[in-house]
């Protein structure tokens, strides 16, 4: 059952700006609104709590040993404990599984690590990451050291309303501007909190 949530965003641009060709001037300011409501977007889908806003994979379940891997502040991360993770997701939702993580994390934990036989756990080409033939997700919004593995299709969203776009011109009077407002409505939840694993590298003072 999916509610909504509005997303608003204000971008505020002087009438002198305003004066580019309309074709470039919509252009551009249908991009800027469309990817501050993105980023909120997917903010949500990372970090929501479902709880009078959408929910994300950080509150999918309850993380504990039967479901996340914690590798101690004062150990390093292994190519064992990679592995440790990908067994804990049940072998249902292995199929679509993808790794989610901020690109730090990517290059300063993972891409260091080999397994048994030497060999680089993460594989590339080009701006596609895979780890033990798993696809990899970026996002800025994982925090630091954090990693999820899990079906991405179980967190089911909605975007009920497309991105309006509306001005005001009463607002920027004194300053010769005019202020858009993007606005969207939105929700998800995790429909199965058991697709999605968690690995968290503690560190130092945290």
């Amino acid at each position: 059952s999916l509610g909504g949530y509005e997303i608003v965003k204000l971008l505020t641009v002087s009438k002198t700006v305003s004066t580019m060709a309309i074709n470039a001037f919509e252009g551009w300011l249908v991009d800027m609104l469309a990817e501050d409501i993105a980023r909120v977007i997917e903010n949500y889908l990372v970090n929501g709590t479902g709880s009078s806003q959408p929910q994300g994979v950080e509150t999918a379940g309850t993380w504990d040993s039967t479901n996340s891997v914690t590798v101690a502040a004062a150990s390093s991360l292994t190519a064992a404990n990679v592995q440790a993770l990908i067994g804990l997701l049940p072998g249902g939702y292995d199929r679509n599984a993808k790794f989610l993580m901020s690109k730090k994390t990517l290059f300063t934990d993972f891409m260091p690590l080999q397994d048994n036989s030497k060999s680089n756990i993460v594989r590339s080409e080009g701006n596609t990451y895979h780890i033990y033939g798993y696809p990899v997700l970026l996002s800025d919004y994982v925090t630091a050291h954090e990693a999820y593995l899990g079906d991405f299709k179980k967190i089911v969203g909605n975007l009920s309303q497309n991105i309006t776009v509306d001005a005001s011109v009463e607002s920027g009077f004194r300053s010769n501007s005019i202020d858009y407002r993007g606005a969207a409505i939105f929700d998800s939840k995790v429909a199965l909190g058991e697709a999605f694993v968690k690995l968290v590298k503690t560190v130092s003072g945290s």
